[in-house]
C-alpha cells in the first residue's frame, strides 16, 4: 500500500509541477495578450464557477469516499449503484448549471463586458462555452472520483499532462490579443471535456461491471450519498468562500483590472497548498480502508508520518515565496505586480500556509465520517473572511482583503487541530512535538542563508534567484535528514527512494 501511495502522490507531484511550468511560461503571455481586464474576468469567472461545483451538493467526495469502502468490502453490486446513481444525478446538476450559464450568455452578457466594450458577441460565446464544458464534464466527475477509490491518480494525470501539453502550446502558437479570452476558453474546455469523456470510457472499459444504465439508478442510494454528502457540502462552499471570494470581492470594489494584482501572487503561492493538497489527496480513501478494518494504530502511525513528510516542501516554498517573492514577480511579470505584492505578500502566504500545519485533517475527518465538525465550523470562518474582506478593503485596499483571510484562520485551525487530535488518541502538543518542532532548525538555516545570498548576490536574473533558492533549499534538506527525522524515517524514505529507482 505505500508502494501505491508514493506512486500516486509523485504523479499527482509530477502533475502539478507541470502546471507549475506551464503557469510560469504562460501568465506573461495571458497578460500581454488579454489585459488587466479580460485576465481579470478570467479569474473572477473561475470564482463563480467554483461557487457552481457546490451544486453537486458535495457528491464528489462522498463516492470516492464511498467506493472505498465497497472496493475494500469487494461488493461489485453496490460499486455498480453508486455509480450509475452518482453518474445520473450529476448528469442533471450540470443540465441545470449549463442552462443558467447559457441564459447569462444569451441575455446579460453585457453585464461583464467593460463599459466601453463595442463587441459584446465575444462575452456571450465565453459564457456558452463555458455552459457547454459544464454540461460534459459535470456527470463524468464520477469516474474521476472511482479512479481516486481505486487509487490509480496516475491513469487521470497522465490525461491531464497530455490536455496540459497540447492545449498550451495551440494557445502560445495562435493567441492574440483579438481572440486571447475566447481561444482561451474553448482551449480549456476542449481539453477538460476531452479528459473526463476519456475517464468515463477507460473506468468502464477496465471495470466492466460499471453500467450507466437508469435501472442501476438507486434512489435509496442517492439517499444515503446525500446524508454523507451535505456536510461535505457546507465544508466545500465555506472553503470556496474562504479562497475565492478574495478576487470577486476586489473585482466588484475595485474592477477587475486590479483582480491581477493580487491574484497572480495568490496563484503562486497557492501552488504551495496545492503541493499538499496533491500529497494528502491520497490519504483519504486510505484512511477509509483502514477505518473500515478498524486499524486504529496503523491511522495514527500514517497521520503523523504523513503530516511530517507533507509539511517539509510546504515550509520550503513558503519560506521561498517570502523571501523571494518579491524578486520573482519582478522578473516574471513586472514591476507593477511585484511593487503591489510587496505590501501583502507575507499574509497571504501565512493564510495559505497556517492550515498546511496539519495538512491531513480534512482527509482523515471526511474518512471517518467525522466531516460535520467542518460543516459546523467552515461556514462561520468563510463569513468572518468575507467580512473583514469587505470592512478592511476600504481603508487598507488589497492588504485588507488578505488580513481579513488570515484573521479568521489564525482562530479556526488551532481548534481543528485539537478536534483531530481527540479523535486520533494523542494531544495536540504532542503533534507539534512530532510533526511541526522537528523543522524549527532546518526552517532557520534555510532562512539565514537566503539573506546571507541577498547580501552578497543582486538577484537580477532567474539565474541568481534559482542559485538562491536551491542552495537555500538543500541545506534545509540536509539539516532535515541530520535533525529532523528520526532512525526509522530515514528508513521508510530511503526505502520508497529506492522502489521508485527500481
Amino acid at each position: 500500500m505505500y508502494k501505491r501511495l508514493a506512486l500516486n502522490t509523485t504523479s499527482n507531484l509530477g502533475t502539478l509541477f507541470l502546471k507549475l511550468g506551464i503557469t510560469f511560461v504562460m501568465t506573461p503571455i495571458f497578460i500581454k495578450n488579454m489585459g488587466n481586464y479580460d485576465y481579470g474576468l478570467w479569474e473572477m469567472v473561475g470564482a463563480v464557477i467554483g461557487y457552481m461545483g457546490m451544486l453537486d451538493l458535495g457528491i464528489r467526495p462522498a463516492v470516492s469516499r464511498f467506493a472505498s469502502r465497497f472496493i475494500a468490502q469487494k461488493d461489485n453490486a453496490a460499486l455498480t449503484n453508486l455509480y450509475a446513481t452518482a453518474w445520473f444525478f450529476l448528469l442533471i446538476v450540470g443540465l441545470f448549471i449549463a442552462i443558467i450559464m447559457t441564459v447569462a450568455g444569451v441575455f446579460f452578457a453585457d453585464l461583464i463586458a467593460p463599459s466601453e466594450s463595442t463587441d459584446n458577441l465575444r462575452y456571450t460565446w465565453f459564457l456558452l462555452i463555458l455552459a457547454a464544458q459544464l454540461l460534459i464534464t459535470f456527470p463524468s466527475y464520477t469516474a474521476e472520483s472511482y479512479l481516486e477509490a481505486y487509487q490509480e491518480y496516475y491513469l487521470k494525470n497522465n490525461v491531464t499532462i497530455f490536455n496540459s501539453i497540447i492545449g498550451n502550446a495551440v494557445l502560445f502558437i495562435f493567441i492574440t490579443p483579438d481572440n486571447a479570452l475566447l481561444l482561451l476558453a474553448a482551449t480549456n474546455a476542449i481539453g477538460i471535456c476531452t479528459k473526463y469523456i476519456f475517464l468515463v470510457w477507460l473506468m468502464q472499459y477496465r471495470r466492466p461491471f460499471l453500467r450507466l444504465r437508469r435501472c442501476y439508478f438507486s434512489l435509496a442510494q442517492l439517499k444515503e450519498l446525500l446524508r454523507f454528502s451535505v456536510k461535505t457540502l457546507v465544508q466545500g462552499i465555506a472553503t470556496k468562500m474562504e479562497n475565492a471570494t478574495d478576487s470577486l470581492v476586489i473585482g466588484f470594489v475595485m474592477g477587475p483590472a486590479s483582480v491581477p494584482l493580487y491574484s497572480i501572487p495568490a496563484n503562486l503561492v497557492s501552488y504551495i497548498r496545492l503541493i499538499s493538497y496533491n500529497f494528502t489527496h491520497v490519504f483519504m480513501p486510505y484512511f477509509s480502508s483502514l477505518g473500515a478494518l478498524n486499524d486504529q494504530k496503523k491511522i495514527q502511525e500514517v497521520y503523523l508520518t504523513g503530516s511530517k513528510f507533507t509539511v517539509a516542501p510546504c515550509l520550503i516554498l513558503a519560506i521561498g515565496a517570502y523571501t523571494l517573492g518579491a524578486d520573482f514577480l519582478a522578473l516574471w511579470v513586472g514591476e507593477e505586480i511585484a511593487q503591489s505584492a510587496d505590501g501583502f505578500l507575507g499574509v497571504l502566504i501565512a493564510f495559505l500556509v497556517i492550515p498546511l500545519f496539519n495538512p491531513m485533517a480534512s482527509r482523515y475527518l471526511t474518512a471517518i465520517d467525522k466531516h460535520g465538525f467542518f460543516a459546523k465550523w467552515q461556514p462561520i470562518v468563510a463569513l468572518a473572511n468575507l467580512g473583514l474582506s469587505i470592512l478592511l478593503i476600504y481603508p487598507l485596499g488589497i492588504l485588507g482583503v488578505a488580513l481579513g483571510s488570515l484573521i479568521p484562520a489564525l482562530v479556526f485551525q488551532p481548534i481543528l487541530l485539537s478536534v483531530c487530535c481527540k479523535h486520533l488518541g494523542f494531544s495536540p502538543i504532542a503533534y507539534c512535538r512530532t510533526v511541526l518542532m522537528p523543522w524549527l532548525i532546518p526552517c532557520g538555516g534555510m532562512v539565514v542563508a537566503i539573506f546571507i545570498a541577498k547580501a552578497f548576490f543582486v538577484v537580477s536574473g532567474y539565474f541568481v534567484l534559482l542559485m538562491i533558492a536551491s542552495l537555500a533549499s538543500l541545506l534545509f534538506f540536509l539539516l532535515g535528514w541530520l535533525l529532523a527525522l528520526t532512525e526509522i524515517e530515514r528508513s521508510q524514505l530511503a526505502s520508497i527512494l529506492n522502489r521508485k529507482k527500481n
